[in-house]
């Protein structure tokens, strides 16, 4: 008994959950045109993390782009 093939024609289902904002990530990671990117208040909040010495400059600039969470 032969199984039979798979149809090649389906869409992959993504979870969007994540892309939405909570308190522990102001910056979304999947959308870069999200205008929390731009946001005056939450990168004021990264820049003071960088005065504290809690993070590095090159880790606020990817915070900010939402590549490190």
């Amino acid at each position: 008994m032969a199984i039979e093939p798979y149809a090649d024609n389906f869409i992959p289902v993504v979870p969007i959950d994540y892309m939405l904002h909570d308190d522990g990530h102001s910056f979304c990671p999947a959308d870069p045109t999200c205008p929390c990117h731009e946001d005056p208040l939450l990168i004021a909040e990264v820049a003071q993390d960088v005065s504290n010495g809690l993070c590095t400059p090159e880790e606020a600039t990817r915070i900010v782009k939402g590549v490190q969470i």
